[in-house]
């Protein structure tokens, strides 16, 4: 059975392409035993998909080149009888040990279904690549993808995640969201880290964000 962390890509953008190809090269080190999955559109350049392959990644190639609606491409593993658990992330965050040792103390649980939050941001119920899902759980996962009426806009992901997966599975939900739900991750942040992150192709990171994180901080200490 498959251990997956699946991605969707499309595009030219190495904020994205590079980034793919920097969590194809960190699996081995953050997460042993587990298999990188890229769904590609056909506008991703061969010698990305290729580097990927080379990597030990899998690739899907997708029939369509690719919009803001292929976000939800990487969501389908979960439905395959072959995939133990999945994970969904995205190309232009890393993974880092804070995520991974999160992972691991929700699959030791017997929650069957992980979400992250790790910013005063990350305010919605599932960010589209902070979460998890452990078999039995959502094996209809395609069919509800194909009802739904998806468009080309950002975070349109988010939104089914909300509308239809949530109510699926906030029964057996393992959180860990230091700043909404104060259930604090098992390891203490580094800086101001966060899972999530997003970085571009020179492993340049948003001032702002950071920013905005260390004034949340701030006045979690404070309030203590």
């Amino acid at each position: 059975m498959k251990k997956l962390i699946c991605y969707s890509l499309w595009g030219k953008d190495p904020k994205y392409t590079i980034g793919a190809i920097r969590n194809a090269e960190q699996i081995k080190n953050v997460y042993p035993g587990w298999i990188a999955r890229f769904y590609c559109g056909t506008s991703v350049p061969d010698d990305i998909t290729s580097q990927l392959l080379d990597l030990g990644a899998e690739v899907t190639l997708m029939p369509e080149e690719g919009n803001w609606s292929g976000m939800f491409w990487r969501f389908a593993a979960i439905a395959e009888p072959d995939v133990e658990v999945m994970l969904s992330r995205d190309t232009d965050s890393r993974l880092t040990n804070r995520e991974a040792l999160a992972v691991n103390q929700w699959l030791q649980s017997d929650k069957l279904f992980h979400v992250m939050r790790d910013h005063p941001e990350h305010n919605t119920e599932i960010l589209g690549g902070m979460w998890g899902a452990k078999k039995p759980i959502l094996q209809d996962m395609i069919h509800l993808m194909i009802s739904y009426e998806k468009g080309d806009f950002w975070q349109v992901d988010q939104n089914f995640l909300r509308q239809v997966v949530w109510p699926r599975v906030a029964y057996t939900t393992f959180t860990h969201d230091p700043f909404f739900a104060k259930i604090p991750f098992p390891s203490p942040r580094n800086g101001l880290e966060f899972v999530g992150q997003v970085w571009n192709e020179n492993e340049e990171t948003v001032a702002e964000h950071q920013q905005l994180l260390k004034i949340a901080i701030e006045r979690q200490n404070n309030a203590v």
